[in-house]
């Protein structure tokens, strides 16, 4: 089984695998006949024995493989010793008892990672995994596993658990003036918007708000943002307190990404859609020609051109060959 990348190359198997996993665990293991638990996590056993990573003679350890070598730690593992294992029935209730004890706690998940990891253990029905963030797949309770961001958080805890300073979303060319027709971000067929916690405003504007800011890297020297493609056109600066105070929740994954499904805006109406309205948004900025701010404090600065404006989004290829314009892609309007 082979695919290829965007320049027409070869995607390494560890590439392959990796979106296959991410594809099963945030979108399609219902599709796939994979039970999957509230808290989203899949048994790697029965993992290993669907079509698409069948199909891929994928083994355990390189499951384990993708877990500890994900750039963006994309997964969570857990692992159920034998011990702690029942047959039938009675297992399974342990592994879902173990797992919802896990995934209430952001450090308990990490040392759950680890410990998986560490383990020499060749029977694959031991292990548990999950994605730690991305999911459209709605019978998965992502505010199970998600640190919910509150105003109490102070400054003087721990950097990984005080607010972020920096709130960002990146997305395209293209989305934005959906963005602005629709009066916000929309989590579209995610649970949830995703936002990271960089590019910083000061790196995005290294000279100064004066000078234009700084370019897009080559592909080959973008570093890696858990939240965001490294390649986002246009940034999204969100102004969280604000948010938080009116009411929008917003929470940090595993992995370091900010989350929020928005909040409604239209009423009452059970058509009402959720969104991360403009009201939140702080600063707007285009960094790929360098045009600078598009929006600051609720006005439109400037126009983005319409040659900019009409350009369709980069496709996100996923495990099962879906893609669709997108800003970031995911799910359309703006979703990174």
């Amino acid at each position: 089984m082979s695919r290829k990348e965007s320049g027409g190359r070869a995607m390494p198997r560890e590439v392959v695998l990796s979106k296959a996993l991410s594809h099963l665990l945030r979108h399609s293991a219902e599709k796939e006949h994979l039970k999957i638990s509230k808290e989203g996590y899949v048994n790697v056993a029965d993992l290993l024995e669907t079509r698409k990573v069948k199909s891929l003679k994928a083994t355990l350890p390189e499951i384990l493989e993708a877990v500890s070598s994900s750039n963006k730690q994309r997964f969570s593992l857990l692992y159920v010793s034998p011990e702690n294992m029942e047959q039938g029935t009675e297992g399974s209730q342990q592994q879902q008892d173990v797992a919802t004890s896990t995934a209430a706690s952001e450090e308990k998940q990490k040392s759950a990672t680890t410990h998986a990891l560490s383990v020499n253990d060749k029977d694959a029905s031991h292990f548990l995994i999950r994605a730690t963030q991305g999911h459209s797949i709605k019978s998965v309770d992502t505010t199970l596993f998600l640190e919910r961001l509150s105003l109490s958080d102070s400054k003087e805890e721990s950097p990984a658990t005080k607010l972020p300073d920096t709130v960002v979303h990146g997305t395209y060319h293209g989305a934005w003036p959906l963005i602005l027709a629709s009066g916000g971000l929309q989590a579209m067929s995610r649970i949830q918007v995703h936002f990271a916690i960089g590019p910083t405003v000061d790196e995005v504007f290294p000279n100064g708000r004066d000078a234009a800011p700084a370019k897009l890297e080559d592909k080959s020297n973008q570093i890696v943002i858990s939240g965001m493609r490294s390649d986002a056109e246009i940034l999204i600066f969100i102004n969280l307190r604000k948010a938080l105070e009116a009411g929008c929740p917003f929470y940090r994954s595993e992995n370091g990404v900010i989350l929020s499904e928005g909040i409604a805006t239209g009423g009452d109406s059970p058509d009402t859609k959720k969104m991360v309205p403009l009201d939140f948004f702080d600063l707007v900025v285009e960094r790929k020609v360098g045009l600078g701010v598009l929006w600051e404090n609720g006005n439109v600065v400037q126009e983005l051109p319409s040659h900019l404006a009409e350009k369709k989004n980069p496709k996100q290829v996923r495990g099962g060959g879906r893609g669709r314009g997108r800003g970031r892609g995911r799910g359309g309007r703006g979703q990174p």
